[in-house]
């Protein structure tokens, strides 16, 4: 059975710790949840919406909207509203004893809310993402499908995305400016060998979740060639869906079910007494009952349409990512005490993370000091952290102008000579297109002018800087294709010069070309997943 919603609002502790969230959410799990969490307070939780009572841990997406003429209608979530699966077996659906539970205080994100077109960073339909009409047709895509003017009919009806979280860990905490850098998504082998170069700190069960809404209300209101669903971010494409996860996991439950359940399609269901003990599991009336009282005073449209989105979130088509907006009425939340407690782990431990009452979060990971002030939103990006420091920073300056390549500098000198600008390439992501997953570094002081002269000191052919502040060193390009136009960030340490995009490198070489190397990309099958709840 799935789970029913904790509660609907605008939190987000992983991105906004101490405030109130950009966007509504459909939260659920365990009734500790607030706008600040650590793994302690996930365990003072009274109940959860999960069929495993020793399941404390929270998940949250974002709400969607039926957007007609200027309104903005909530839609219900349909049964089974949100199911849960973990994958930890192998191929022959046979314990895979190299993965482990999650480490205490663990937190993750999947997708990328800034994403509005198909850049090949959410993997074919039915890989990262996938939307589906249950209907007659079945239609599904990685954005919003179309091509149905009802979603009933079939042997459950409804709109759902499925997404799956990457499952390999290189073992640093969450960072809020680079959601992902710390998880990798696996290939199809089995056990460690199935992680990337740079991610074999440890592998995890791999979580796929799905997001079930209640679409009949509106059938007929919408022509086959429509796309009315508007997610709470401003996202009507479908590309920008996003879930996040915290673990609250009772330690050494999982580790046990993980060597001791049967995996695959003939096993013991994961919510079974068999599994977790006896006691363990709950009824179906104990789930909806576990709920919570929003804490932010915001009118979500519970009540009937809206004229606007909650928040400050008008509606961004792209293709072009999204930017944040500013100007925008919303709501508001007093903040709780701060929590500031260390992920621990017997594989390693993580800094702390502290949120103020002014809703900010400092954390300190691998030698970086991150600062992120709540109402904000990060891209979600992948990618190893491996922190150096740059030789210098150049201070912030007007706006970039553009070159031949589009691209700025164009040209970088350097200790080995003049490299030159090659051209703006998407970057994969499962796997990284250059470095085999690993960022030079991340953080503030990136241009593509230092991670130019890092990449030449340590010897390597390529120089790409993505994303306003990730920098990558590497030999060879794979599974890429040159998209002119979609570098367009500013580099965090010099905003006078171009680093990338959302999924897209600028690329630097000592000739200002660039060979490509085609790599085949595996995916995973679901048959190998297991029902949670």
């Amino acid at each position: 059975m799935g789970s029913p919603a904790l509660v609907t609002e605008s939190l987000d502790p992983l991105l906004n710790a101490g405030g109130q969230s950009p966007h509504v959410h459909s939260v659920v799990g365990g009734s500790a949840f607030a706008p600040t969490m650590d793994f302690a307070l996930t365990q003072t939780s009274s109940c959860t919406t999960f069929g495993v009572t020793t399941d404390k841990s929270n998940y949250w997406m974002p709400a969607v909207y039926f957007h007609k003429n200027g309104k903005f209608t909530l839609v219900p979530e349909a049964s089974p509203k949100h199911k849960v699966y973990y994958k930890y077996g192998k191929g022959d659906n046979t314990p895979d004893l190299e993965r482990s539970e999650f480490p205490q205080g663990f937190r993750m994100m999947a997708g990328n809310s800034n994403l509005r077109s198909d850049d090949g960073s959410m993997g074919s339909a039915g890989n990262q993402l996938n939307w589906q009409c249950h209907g007659s047709g079945n239609q599904r895509a990685t954005g919003f499908p179309k091509g149905f003017t009802s979603c009933s009919g079939n042997y459950v009806g409804g709109l759902a995305a499925t997404m799956r979280f990457p499952s390999c860990w290189n073992g640093q905490d969450f960072n809020p400016q680079a959601p992902m850098a710390h998880m990798a998504y696996p290939t199809n082998r089995d056990g460690m060998a199935g992680c990337p170069e740079g991610f074999q700190k440890a592998r995890f069960p791999e979580i796929m979740m799905e997001y079930w809404l209640d679409v009949s209300q509106f059938d007929g209101q919408y022509s086959a060639d429509e796309v009315p669903w508007v997610i709470s971010n401003g996202d009507p494409t479908g590309y920008g869906f996003h879930m996040d996860f915290l673990n609250g996991w009772k330690p050494g439950v999982l580790a046990k079910a993980i060597k001791g359940c049967d995996i695959g399609n003939t096993g013991d269901p994961l919510d079974s007494p068999q599994c977790f003990g006896p006691g363990s599991v709950q009824s179906e009336s104990d789930k909806q009952a576990c709920t919570i009282a929003p804490v932010v005073n915001q009118d979500i449209g519970k009540n009937g349409p809206l004229n606007q989105l909650p928040g400050c979130n008008p509606i961004q088509a792209g293709p072009g990512p999204a930017t944040k907006a500013t100007n925008c009425a919303g709501g508001s939340v007093s903040p709780p005490t701060s929590v500031s407690k260390p992920i621990t782990s017997s594989k390693g431990a993580f800094p702390a993370t502290t949120a103020s009452a002014g809703g900010s979060t400092t954390s300190t990971t691998a030698g970086l000091v991150i600062h992120t002030t709540s109402g904000g939103s990060a891209p979600v990006n992948s990618g190893s952290p491996q922190p150096v420091k740059p030789s210098a920073s150049t201070p912030s300056s007007p706006e970039p102008s553009g070159t031949a390549s589009g691209l700025q500098p164009a040209t970088v000198n350097s200790k080995s000579g003049v490299w030159k600008a090659a051209g703006c390439y998407l970057d994969a992501l499962n796997p990284r297109s250059l470095g085999n997953g690993r960022a030079e570094w991340w953080g503030k002081q990136i241009s593509s002018s230092n991670c130019v002269a890092h990449c030449d000191s340590i010897g390597a052919k390529y120089a790409g800087t993505e994303n306003g502040g990730q920098c990558f060193c590497g030999n060879e390009l794979s599974n890429s294709a040159s998209h002119p136009g979609k570098c367009t960030s500013k580099c965090t340490g010099d905003a006078r010069e171009i680093c990338g995009g959302p999924a897209h490198l600028s690329i630097y070489s000592r000739d200002g070309t660039v060979t490509m190397k085609k790599q085949t990309m595996y995916h995973l099958h679901s048959r190998h997943f297991k029902h949670v709840s």
